[in-house]
């Protein structure tokens, strides 16, 4: 969802008269945090795929440390309305994420809509330690993967409701710089020739 959300809001912002290069300018207090918070999540992954157990029997853990360093990375932001959402989205998954075990859960139902069987049959037999099927013993399964983006999309997926509100976030985020620093310097250059 990140890669569309970027993506939507590039071509909106430039159709709203924005401009790419204030994106050079964008700030995002404590940056490293949510850097290292993301890379802590890669390099779990890619161990893991490597057959490293250790990495597998401690992913609640890992799951943990990453969300902590992405939620104090964000509270530094947290003024901006793009943040807040961000915030919203990053707890909804970090709460159905802890609260099944460390694991995304993911409906078996939306994977087959989706066309991602092969996925589907690696989540489960356990080949993708991010994530479970919902089952029925998962807690707040409203929470975990359950809606899809099917064909005719080119990269169909399934995605939560916490994805939804970080894709919005995102989508806003560059729309304050884009938008929201033309309209200022709009501002700026009608008061200088007053």
């Amino acid at each position: 969802m990140i890669i569309e959300s970027v993506g939507t809001s590039l071509v909106v912002g430039k159709l709203r008269k924005g401009k790419f290069s204030y994106l050079k300018d964008a700030e995002i207090h404590k940056w490293y945090l949510i850097v290292f918070a993301f890379l802590l999540e890669f390099i779990a992954v890619f161990l893991s795929s490597r057959g490293y157990q250790f990495v597998s029997n401690n992913i609640f853990s890992i799951h943990l440390i990453s969300y902590s360093l992405l939620f104090v990375g964000i509270y530094f932001n947290i003024s901006k309305l793009s943040f807040k959402l961000i915030m919203l989205g990053t707890f909804l998954n970090f709460l159905v994420i802890m609260l099944n075990g460390g694991q995304m859960p993911v409906s078996q139902d939306a994977m087959i809509r989706a066309g991602l069987t092969g996925d589907l049959d690696a989540l489960i037999n356990g080949e993708i330690i991010t994530h479970t099927v919902i089952g029925k013993d998962t807690v707040l399964k409203f929470l975990g993967d359950i809606f899809i983006l099917a064909k005719p999309y080119p990269k169909p997926k399934v995605f939560s409701l916490g994805d939804v509100f970080l894709a919005i976030g995102i989508f806003v985020y560059i729309q304050e710089i884009m938008v929201k620093k033309y309209i200022k310097a709009k501002k700026d250059l009608g008061s200088d020739l007053k």
